[in-house]
């Protein structure tokens, strides 16, 4: 009876270990997807950003031992929510040049904060930033990015903050800034945009920085 009992128990280890092996698997492959696309950014990024994101690798920090791999949750300026998905990005006054033509908006589905402000980033917004869909916060003043601000920023409807101020952005303010009914803060201002938020929330008003040229409720 003991030895069956014994069994039994060494079984049910097993199975517990197997089911907790088995559970870990897709969040170690999401985990792995991101820190490549992440990798795949920072290569398109110039020389200077490079030994500011030394710490983005996958190698062993002694490549002579057999710690095992980095990940994108200990990188410098990366943090994961509490199933190890990266929720934050912070690079704000980090040397960063270059763009985001890269940056892996589709691989990133559970980002909600990210800070680029203050950097040599230029370029422009692409349109696929609405695939970060979770975002509360957002920015990317202080830069070189110039052309105009893509509508699809309507469409992160979670948005809280917004700051794309001191930039080379032009043309006309985009009317779908003012669906985001989440939005507390905005910063547009030393731009050249033109126009204004068709909006009556005062919240939006009494935080609102445009430029020299946009009009305000």
């Amino acid at each position: 009876m003991g030895t069956h009992t014994f069994n039994k128990g060494t079984s049910l280890v097993f199975l517990v270990l197997f089911a907790s092996l088995h559970s870990s698997l897709p969040l170690a492959s999401a985990s792995s997807e991101e820190a490549n696309a992440i990798l795949k950014w920072k290569s398109s990024l110039q020389n200077k950003s490079q030994s500011v994101l030394s710490s983005w690798t996958l190698l062993p920090h002694n490549a002579t031992n057999s710690k095992p791999r980095t990940g994108p949750c200990t990188w410098f300026g990366i943090s994961c929510n509490a199933h190890g998905s990266v929720a934050r990005m912070n690079l704000s006054v980090s040397g960063i040049s270059g763009t985001l033509d890269e940056f892996p908006f589709m691989s990133l589905p559970n980002l909600t904060h990210v800070d680029f402000c203050i950097n040599n980033l230029s370029g422009v917004i692409p349109p696929q930033i609405s695939y970060l869909s979770k975002l509360v916060y957002l920015d990317f003043s202080t830069n070189q990015f110039f052309g105009t601000i893509p509508p699809e920023i309507g469409l992160l409807q979670h948005l809280e903050i917004l700051h794309l101020a001191k930039n080379h952005f032009n043309g006309s303010f985009p009317q779908e800034i003012g669906h985001l009914k989440s939005l507390k803060e905005l910063d547009m201002y030393t731009n050249n945009l033109e126009g204004r938020v068709v909006d009556g929330r005062e919240i939006m008003v009494q935080f609102a920085k445009y430029g020299p040229n946009a009009e305000q409720m």
